[in-house]
């Protein structure tokens, strides 16, 4: 475990794609050896697997827009807004429902009416067996104490967490399939799994949720935190592994006991960074040194908020500032803009990049993705593509091409030379799909490491002549019967659009 680490720090493939698949089967001895490593190091073996295809590489803030010291019109409007932004939304459900006393209303129908202002993605969570979780009212106006106090502990400063208002849940018990048309994940916390702790609702409560978003195909994220950095972490990372989780959300700030958790959260992102099967490593609370580490050891997500929002002060504050009328998100902004400096996406993603991997999940078609479709032992595109895909905005995409016209398309035409211009995903599912039929297939891709990691994964796993270009795209065009540009990144659509020989997927 030790060398295959510290190769793929160097930048090893092979001894990457080793580790990729031996990681969750030897966790215990990843730990061990994620403790001996510098800082320096941890960073790098994080950004190693945050980098195409063993990790997502994409930066993005969800955004928790529900308050309830808010009016219904700032809401309303808030969702309008963050959707123009093209951010993924979190809603903590038991925010709405008691939104919806409030405005006379069922909890269903307040969140059919904020689910059609917006066509991002949307998780949810407090989210129990007969729907959104209530609570005393202590509970839902908490005034977060233990985030502006900076100590850690073990529970709830008053004693007051997780207490719950059953009865008015089960009140609106039928409308709980309702709630599953309108998300795309929903989120659970796993800290029960981790260690005595009242501020989760019990395993088996959770499990029961998991089998629920499971059976409506749905993402499940996973709020684990920090804890003690040592046994109670390993908990939470096997807990992650054995429910196959999409997502994992980490939680730092007094949820962790570490003694050097500024550390000890940095290796909790890169842990489960390996280890998480979507892809997508989030957190939804720490403090802002916690965050700027975090950031650097590979960090996808944050969950920020609006004033009055507890993820607002949640993430990215220093304890003391950390008060509940923190306007949290653009603060996330500017520690993102500071800490992270290379990314093929915009910082953080925005609706521009959510529409390129909508069409692309489109494009290949949901067989093809995560979490139904691989290549080898590697997912096609992460968690990601899966909610988009089966968000709302990809509803309202037209294509001009399936991953299944286009095969026929080769294999009615009978090519037998086919280039792939770009080395990602999208070429990957093509690559796959007309190998049956096709005798080479050319890759392309200006990025040498993308291109490298491609051609040895299509080697290995087909059986067509597999051809690298060194970023050569002239050379793959001149030397394919038909060449396919696997973007739909609007640049490049533009720059190969109309010549001879090569598809574009989109007009």
């Amino acid at each position: 475990m030790k060398e295959l680490i510290y190769r793929t720090i160097q930048g090893d493939i092979n001894s990457q794609y080793i580790l990729y698949k031996k990681a969750k089967e030897e966790i215990q001895k990843l730990f061990e050896n994620i403790k001996k490593l510098s800082d320096g190091e941890l960073i790098a073996l994080g950004q190693r697997f945050k980098e195409f295809p063993f990790g997502c590489d994409l930066n993005e803030i969800m955004v928790d827009v529900v308050s309830l010291k808010q009016e219904i019109d700032e809401i309303r409007g808030g969702f309008r807004l963050v959707d123009r932004l093209g951010f993924p939304i979190h809603v903590c459900s038991y925010v709405v429902a008691e939104l919806a006393e409030r405005e006379g209303k069922t909890p269903l129908e307040l969140m059919k009416e904020l689910r059609a202002l917006t066509s991002m993605p949307i998780d949810i969570d407090h989210f129990g067996q007969f729907g959104p979780m209530r609570y005393p009212e202590e509970i839902a106006k908490c005034p977060a104490y233990c985030y502006r106090s900076g100590k850690p502990f073990n529970g709830c400063p008053r004693g007051r967490i997780h207490k719950r208002l059953i009865e008015k849940e089960r009140c609106f018990a039928k409308e709980k399939e309702g709630w599953s048309e309108l998300v795309q994940s929903i989120s659970v916390s796993l800290m029960a799994f981790q260690k005595n702790t009242v501020h989760a609702a019990s395993p088996e409560e959770t499990l029961k949720v998991i089998d629920f978003a499971k059976s409506k195909k749905k993402g499940v994220g996973a709020i684990i935190c920090v804890g003690n950095g040592k046994d109670e972490l390993l908990r939470g990372l096997k807990a992650c592994i054995k429910h196959s989780i999409d997502e994992i959300v980490i939680e730092g700030g007094p949820y962790n006991t570490a003694p050097n958790r500024v550390r000890a959260f940095g290796e909790t992102v890169v842990m489960a960074r390996i280890i998480a099967p979507g892809k997508i490593v989030a957190t939804n609370g720490q403090y802002e040194d916690e965050l700027r580490f975090g950031l650097k050891c590979g960090l996808n997500s944050v969950i920020s908020g609006f004033p009055g929002n507890h993820h607002a002060y949640m993430s990215g504050y220093k304890p003391e500032k950390a008060t509940i009328d923190r306007f949290g998100l653009p603060k996330i902004i500017e520690l993102m803009a500071q800490e992270l400096k290379d990314s093929p996406f915009p910082i953080p993603a925005d609706r521009e990049s959510a529409i390129v991997i909508a069409k692309s999940a489109k494009f290949l078609g949901k067989e093809t993705i995560y979490p139904n479709g691989k290549l080898g032992d590697i997912y096609i595109g992460d968690a990601h593509w899966f909610l988009l895909l089966n968000s709302p905005l990809a509803q309202g995409i037209n294509i001009k091409w399936s991953l299944e016209l286009l095969t026929e398309f080769i294999r009615k035409n009978k090519f037998k030379k086919v280039g792939l211009l770009g080395g990602r995903f999208i070429a990957w599912g093509i690559a796959k799909a007309i190998d049956p039929f096709v005798k080479e297939i050319l890759v392309s891709d200006k990025d040498k490491r993308i291109e490298n990691t491609t051609v040895k994964v299509f080697k290995e796993y087909l059986s067509s002549k597999i051809t690298r270009c060194n970023g050569n795209d002239d050379m793959c065009i001149k030397n394919s019967e038909i060449t396919v540009l696997c973007s739909f990144i609007p640049s490049f659509i533009r720059k190969f659009k109309g010549i001879q020989k090569v598809i574009t997927l989109e007009s």
